[in-house]
């Protein structure tokens, strides 16, 4: 059977630049069980899916695939060994001593049968397959692919090859260094404690070459801010910012860089606040630039609309739940929550269409399960403003001035609150302004208590996303 090339996102680079002992000891990782056991269990299964299928007992594998394998295993048979060397003897230690057992025996098969002919292996086909041939040293690896213009660096020692999923495809080249690699991610680390090889056929352009699994714009985003860290701040409440820092994320998450991701998604946090009294400033300052523009003739300042200036919710989202960023989401879908469909990001920015200041959402992004949140955000409004509002007012006593108004005042302002699409908004205009038909005593003595209620429904809101996290 053809086989596709396994996934290679944890594949090592099977040779290394020459580097002092000290260096070398200096950026060693203590191996990690765990990740040696992840690392293991991967290739075992990349091992299992090479079988032959049923009606073919043959096997076809290229010769670079085949290479890759072999590497991983070898990676797989040093770690293994510098646990065994170590101190633990425990059950972890000892599935890892098994798996890589294991390893090496389906090597062992796959290799007797690419090295059999079909009519040895008891096949019926008929298509003949030889062993792989390993070409002459003397001319290293074939990498048909293109040098980034910016990220193939000259004292580089490593080069990175990862496909290009457009532009008619093809193979973008980088050469990094390993301890940049390795500083950032213990992925990495792990992936380059293979002693160097002999095999010149896994050197490229004079240093060491990795094929890499993941698309070339996704490495290249995480290329970028690791070697220009300027790329990271991006501009605060930009609507554009879940996008931009998708790939990038992504990267860092798979790679388990935490510096970098913490960065990321703090920025994310301070565009989608997680505390009433962030929520609070954020809307108090979007509401100073809907005055701004407001005030303009055309209602753009800079030829941006007010919500070209503010975040938008949807795209957040989806990077939320697809990336593991809980403490976003219930700002973010509170906020979609006061949109309509008809306020959609595409279908407002027609060139025979005037934004004004308005806001809007990426609805084409908004999943199903996206939805499913938003209807817990609005029932959540209206349960929680008629269980705890309701019975909240303080009946007139003498100081009231206007007992004949003000206990009939209180049931229609709940009833705005719970048909309002803003409620946080509306109780936050009742604690700053006395409404009317509303006595200065009623008011006063009402107004901390609504002011601990609203509180408590941010934390309502807050608790439809504790399942998230």
């Amino acid at each position: 059977m053809e086989v596709d090339s396994p996934d290679s996102s944890f594949s090592a680079p099977s040779s290394s630049p020459t580097r002092s002992p000290s260096s070398t000891h200096r950026r060693m990782p203590n191996p990690d069980p765990e990740k040696i056991a992840s690392l293991a269990q991967t290739l075992y299964e990349s091992l299992a899916a090479l079988k032959p299928s049923k009606n073919k007992t043959n096997l076809s594998i290229s010769l670079s695939d085949w290479e890759n394998l072999v590497a991983r295993s070898q990676q797989i048979a040093v770690l293994t060994s510098s646990v065994s060397r170590g101190p633990r003897d425990d059950a972890l230690s000892l599935q890892i001593a098994d798996m890589s057992d294991r390893i090496t025996n389906q090597l062992t098969d796959l290799e007797s049968k690419l090295m059999k002919p079909p009519h040895e292996s008891g096949g019926t086909s008929t298509k003949t397959h030889s062993a792989p041939t390993v070409p002459s040293p003397d001319f290293g690896p074939i990498l048909d692919g293109t040098r980034h213009s910016s990220l193939y660096l000259a004292d580089g020692n490593l080069v990175v090859a990862a496909p290009i999923s457009g532009n008619g495809g093809g193979t973008m080249l980088f050469r990094v260094h390993q301890s940049m690699l390795s500083l950032q991610s213990p992925v990495f680390a792990a992936m380059f404690t293979l002693p160097p090889p002999t095999n010149t056929t896994d050197v490229y352009d004079g240093v060491p070459f990795v094929r890499m699994q993941d698309d070339a714009e996704d490495l290249e985003s995480l290329f970028k801010v690791l070697y220009n860290p300027s790329e990271l701040p991006y501009k605060r409440l930009d609507p554009l910012t879940p996008l931009n820092v998708r790939r990038t994320l992504a990267m860092a998450t798979k790679y388990e860089m935490e510096s970098l991701r913490d960065r990321i998604v703090a920025q994310l946090q301070a565009d989608w606040p997680c505390t009433l009294a962030e929520w609070d400033r954020l809307e108090m300052e979007s509401s100073a630039l809907e005055r701004e523009h407001q005030l303009s003739d055309d209602e753009t300042i800079d030829g941006l609309y007010l919500d070209d200036r503010l975040p938008e919710p949807a795209s957040a989202i989806r990077l939320a739940m697809d990336l593991n960023i809980p403490k976003i989401l219930p700002s973010a879908v509170y906020h979609l929550s006061r949109l309509q469909t008809a306020d959609d990001w595409f279908a407002c920015r027609k060139e025979d269409t005037e934004l004004g200041v308005e806001r809007t959402a990426r609805w084409d992004l908004v999943a199903a399960v996206d939805y499913k949140l938003l209807l817990k955000v609005r029932e959540t409004r209206v349960n929680s403003i008629t269980s705890k509002f309701s019975s909240l007012y303080i009946a007139p006593s003498t100081s009231c001035l206007t007992p004949e108004v003000c206990p009939s005042t209180w049931p229609r302002i709940c009833l705005e609150w719970k048909l309002a699409i803003d409620p946080l908004a509306r109780m936050k205009a009742f604690d700053d302004t006395r409404p009317a038909n509303f006595c200065k005593h009623c008011w006063s003595v009402n107004r901390a208590r609504v002011r601990s209620r609203r509180l408590m429904y941010w934390d309502d809101i807050c608790a439809v996303f504790k399942e998230q996290e």
